[in-house]
């Protein structure tokens, strides 16, 4: 897993509104390795779902990319026209957003969305489409009886599971999961994680999961990316996030999921909100919550300080003593 199919470097995006543009991502690096489940955490309003969307280019106005770059399998997507565009989503890349039911045209069968984006992006018989749509549904273990069945018919995570369905429809090598498990609950999660899972070890597609549940990602994840307030603060192997976090945010993040094994102590949750993003804390954007910040922390920005060949964190306190 060392060869990088994702790279994005000092990524930018911008919501314009009447009072000025508002920073969503500033300035976000990180690699994507082939095969690679890379997990990206952070609290509501941090830039993850923008990041999944943004990457891809489909994220919405008033979003503006605004700089950077993401190099997707050796071409900068940023750089691309709609022509281009159009063989990379979906063939190459393809997004789970967050709620199916949003997704899954209420009007058409799931079958009938299957076929849309066949005929959209080969050349297909309809023998072929009907022939693919049934290994599709075989695939995220759904009925066949469900090509014929529309969104409202389906339960929560049979409709997800369409939706990965569709993700897969094009046999990406890149697949992005925007808080696919929202709303179900814990074993239907679960189910559909484990399916995930499988999936990536028989078709090899990498993977960005993006989620509020960093205790659900540890497990699953192979590295993790913590994101706050727009910004990139720590990124490391998930194993060693998990047993050595370096900034205090992290840390933080990790104790507010009470342990099975030890419910009585030893977690909490952080106090204060995310800061607005319109008027975010000069330095250290965590500062403000932070327990252990000091002077310096509201004045200089940390940048992300390398602690080993694949852990870096930006805080301060991890500056080498002169």
């Amino acid at each position: 897993m060392s060869e990088p199919i994702l790279s994005v470097r000092e990524f930018c995006v911008d919501y314009l509104t009447a009072d000025g543009p508002i920073r969503a991502l500033d300035r976000i690096s990180l690699e994507l390795k082939k095969g690679e489940i890379l997990g990206i955490a952070g609290e509501s309003g941090s830039g993850k779902s923008t990041f999944a969307q943004a990457v891809l280019r489909i994220a919405a106005p008033p979003a503006l990319i605004t700089g950077g770059e993401a190099i997707f399998e050796g071409k900068d997507l940023l750089k691309m026209n709609d022509a281009e565009l159009h063989e990379v989503r979906w063939k190459r890349a393809s997004l789970v957003f967050q709620s199916a039911m949003d997704v899954l045209n209420p009007v058409l069968t799931v079958g009938a969305q299957i076929r849309d984006i066949l005929r959209a992006h080969t050349k297909m018989t309809r023998a072929e489409e009907t022939a693919r749509a049934n290994e599709l549904v075989a695939l995220v273990e759904l009925p066949k009886t469900v090509l014929e069945s529309y969104a409202h018919q389906l339960s929560g995570g049979m409709r997800q599971r369409a939706v990965i369905a569709l993700a897969l429809s094009l046999q990406p090598q890149l697949v992005i999961l925007d808080e696919p498990t929202t709303a179900l609950d814990v074993i239907v999660e679960r189910e559909i994680l484990q399916s995930v899972l499988a999936l990536r070890a028989r078709l090899g597609f990498s993977v960005i999961f993006i989620t509020h549940d960093l205790a659900r990602m540890l497990e699953i994840c192979d590295r993790v990316a913590i994101f706050y307030a727009g910004r990139l603060i720590e990124i490391a192997p998930a194993a060693e996030l998990r047993d050595d976090p370096k900034h205090p945010y992290t840390r933080k993040l990790l104790t507010a999921f009470p342990s099975v094994r030890n419910q009585a102590s030893g977690w909490g949750g952080i106090p204060g909100s995310p800061p607005s993003l319109a008027h975010p804390p000069g330095g250290c954007r965590f500062h403000p919550r932070c327990e252990v910040a000091f002077a310096d922390c509201s004045d200089r920005e940390p940048p992300l300080i390398q602690i080993n060949e694949q852990h870096k964190a930006a805080c301060l306190l991890l500056e080498p003593e002169l």
